[in-house]
């Protein structure tokens, strides 16, 4: 049930028109069942499964508030609680690159028969619930959540449906606070309006029309020119922040509608002047995540330079591990915080030494181009992981179309209207990157509403093909 198709917008509809017209005990369960809802239309079996695995961390949920109500120690219960999640989250999604790493390591034919006679199905949108859930566990043991949840808001803390699937990770502080007292004005609906158009636009508009553009490409990379590559490669990047940006927006907009507020993902990172600015606005739950329950917990800054920028690195390549169970994310992951590493080690990101001085012409310009244009360059091994086995390949003639500057071969067909795309993914940065642009529309809201959104069913009637899925879905 994608959020730019017919089924959503029933959906959504129906939870709306009842929500705001029964009483607020109501409320939350009505939610819940909406969301149960929605799960259940991309994958019923695993409804099952999903409920499974919130009926046992609540029940440790609980395990850990009786044990610190008699002021015993929890230790155990939570290290349990985790490891259990992180094997369930494991057996899905890592099953076959482990066993396939295994026996690409070893030789010994047991691994390839093991991954050849099973038959294990990924269960939608796992990895994000499994970091909600283990983060709900770690905030109850650090007392960051210090009273007991009912059943009812605990389900909701994990299966609200505008972030269901793809995020924002959601903390506890970020929505439990909220979960008594929903509310909406004029300027929440407004605004949640806005962003529902806005993520219509960059997902359908932007993000889908990419996609076709430069699948081509990444099938057989050898066969392009040099030219071809390069912008496939920038709007690459553009795509997956429109795709991943336009859910998160449609996701806080719907939230909006419902009188809640839910995290922020981007805060236009591709605007930024340094590789570590650029991830501190790139899918930021997640690297928050990251930082608090793995970064820091490995000793985060603390002790020499080296120890935190490796502490750094492992992080990146977690992250990267968590994306998708192949290679090339892990790959990924190390080639993002080796740049970080880089950028720390020389003191870049303070301010005290920059790679293009400030005394140069544009230096802010080009340095925002530089940080883009590199960063952009990590998407190869993302995109590149859906060949599977040949992942790496694929990244390899990429990298090398473009470094050997080949003028010869083919130019992928309609590569001419990927700069327009590109800037138009830009422009939505500058919007991320300067509220005050929000602001200044604000007077002219009544007006724009309406003509944005007759301007959006337009273009999704031209441009919009029925809906692709959202590339985080397979996260």
């Amino acid at each position: 049930m994608l959020f730019n198709s017919i089924p959503y917008l029933f959906l959504f509809a129906f939870t709306y028109l009842i929500y705001w017209n029964i009483p607020q005990k109501g409320r939350k369960p009505l939610l819940v069942v909406s969301s149960l809802l929605f799960y259940a239309y991309f994958s019923f079996p695993f409804l099952f499964h999903f409920l499974l695995v919130i009926l046992i961390n609540y029940a440790f949920s609980e395990w850990m508030f009786r044990k610190k109500e008699k002021g015993e120690t929890f230790d155990s219960v939570l290290y349990t609680i985790v490891v259990l999640n992180v094997i369930n989250l494991a057996f899905f999604k890592y099953f076959y690159f482990i066993t396939d790493s295994l026996y690409g390591l070893t030789g010994y034919p047991s691994f390839k028969e093991i991954s050849g006679s099973w038959s294990i199905f990924l269960p939608l949108a796992i990895s994000f619930y499994t970091f909600q859930i283990i983060a709900v566990q770690v905030d109850i043991y650090r007392g960051v959540i210090e009273k007991r949840m009912s059943t009812v808001d605990y389900f909701l803390f994990i299966l609200f449906f505008p972030q269901l699937i793809a995020g924002p990770i959601m903390r506890s502080q970020d929505f439990l606070p909220q979960l008594d007292n929903p509310t909406i004005d004029e300027d929440r609906m407004k605004k949640g309006i806005f962003l529902i158009i806005g993520g219509l636009f960059k997902k359908v508009i932007i993000a889908e029309n990419i996609a076709p553009i430069i699948a081509p490409l990444y099938m057989d990379p050898a066969k392009y020119d040099s030219f071809s590559i390069f912008f496939s490669v920038l709007a690459f990047g553009i795509q997956v922040y429109c795709d991943f940006s336009g859910y998160t927006d449609m996701a806080r907009g719907s939230a909006n509608l419902l009188g809640y507020e839910i995290p922020e993902n981007f805060q236009g990172p591709f605007l930024s002047q340094s590789f570590r600015e650029l991830w501190s606005r790139w899918h930021i739950t997640l690297s928050s995540w990251l930082r608090d329950y793995i970064y820091i917990p490995l000793g985060g800054s603390k002790g020499s330079i080296f120890r935190s920028n490796l502490n750094s690195f492992i992080t990146m390549c977690l992250g990267g591990l968590w994306h998708g169970a192949n290679w090339a994310f892990v790959i990924w992951g190390a080639y993002l915080g080796a740049l970080i590493w880089i950028e720390r080690s020389l003191y870049l990101h303070r301010g005290k030494k920059k790679f293009i001085p400030d005394t140069f012409p544009m230096a802010g310009f080009i340095r925002t181009i530089v940080i883009f244009i590199i960063f952009t360059f990590s998407g190869v091994f993302f995109r590149a992981a859906a060949r599977g086995s040949e992942s790496l390949n694929v990244a390899y003639e990429i990298f090398k179309g473009v470094l050997t500057l080949r003028n010869t071969g083919d130019t992928l067909s309609r590569v001419d209207e990927l700069p327009t795309f590109i800037a138009l993914g830009l422009m939505f940065n500058w919007f991320q990157y300067s509220p005050f642009v929000y602001e200044k529309l604000k007077p002219y809201q009544n007006i724009l509403l309406p003509i944005l959104s007759v301007v959006i069913l337009l273009l999704l009637g031209i441009f919009g093909d029925g809906g692709q899925d959202f590339i985080y879905f397979q996260f």
